[in-house]
């Protein structure tokens, strides 16, 4: 038996009438959410799962299945529908057939928007990362090349970065916070974990690099819209140190004095004083590296 066949054996025949069933049973979905039709939400993944044991897989059907996943992502705002989208990503997971790059990509961005939910909901999680994390989880399964993102793309990829600066500042005042990522939330402690060393290590040179990054798409943005923006690293740093700790005073009011104390410490800060992080190092060669 040809490789063809046997591709053929285990996946159907390309039939188009069983690409128009799956396009009709799709769309049910999408009706059913409207119409808050729970069960026959179950019903309509079901028939979904279904239709893809049933036909061939070209690049426009996995094209169709990956757009489909996508946008259902967007759905698990409603709690009852999170259960509903996880049976189809888990039907996928177990489908060795489907494991393209994007598919894969794909796969790992629904995972990781149905844990977002979860873990907003958790009282166990910190409510400041709660904040920071659902744009730098777009930005990061996005992952689209900057050259190619326009408009709101680039913004969410400088907030992104911005909330990743504020991410780093946390985690290395706050060193456990990203403990029940890493111990319940796989994807989303994807998102963060080849950074928890840097940032460990070598706070500065990762706040720097994200600086630069912050202020090139910050200039792209400026010059499309014909606005003005940071003038400099230094500006740029005490603008996103101030907003720092503007977001922690708002969020924690009760610890406001000591975050203020903070702060200053931090405006003030100069190359041969001792860095305000408590790591003993002089600024210079920590977080002003």
């Amino acid at each position: 038996m040809s490789f063809a066949s046997e591709i053929r054996r285990h996946f159907g025949k390309e039939d188009e009438s069983g690409i128009k069933k799956l396009q009709e049973d799709i769309r049910k979905i999408y009706k059913d959410i409207n119409d808050e039709k729970k069960s026959d939400c179950i019903s309509d993944i079901e028939k979904v799962c279904k239709d893809l044991n049933e036909i061939y897989m070209d690049e426009d059907t996995e094209n169709m299945v990956i757009e489909t996943i996508r946008s259902l992502s967007f759905y698990q705002n409603l709690p009852w529908f999170r259960e509903d989208f996880k049976r189809l990503l888990s039907f996928l997971e177990e489908d060795y057939y489907l494991r393209t790059d994007a598919m894969r990509n794909v796969l790992d961005s629904g995972w990781a928007s149905n844990e977002s939910y979860a873990f907003s909901e958790d009282d166990r999680g910190d409510a400041f990362i709660k904040k920071l994390l659902p744009d730098i989880v777009e930005e990061f399964y996005l992952d689209l090349p900057e050259d190619v993102l326009e408009d709101e793309l680039l913004n969410l990829k400088r907030d992104a970065f911005i909330k990743r600066f504020f991410l780093g500042r946390y985690i290395f005042r706050n060193p456990d916070s990203l403990k029940i990522l890493e111990d319940e939330y796989q994807y989303l402690y994807k998102v963060v974990e080849k950074e928890i060393q840097l940032i460990k290590d070598r706070p500065g040179s990762y706040e720097k690099k994200l600086m630069e990054d912050i202020l090139r798409i910050s200039q792209k943005i400026a010059d499309a819209e014909g606005i003005r923006t940071y003038s400099s690293i230094s500006t740029l740093q005490e603008s996103l140190i101030d907003t720092y700790y503007k977001n922690l005073i708002a969020e924690y009011p009760d610890e406001a004095d000591d975050l203020r104390d903070e702060r200053s410490k931090w405006l003030k800060i100069r190359g041969n004083d001792t860095c305000p992080c408590g790591s003993g190092r002089k600024f210079k060669k920590c977080h002003g590296a």
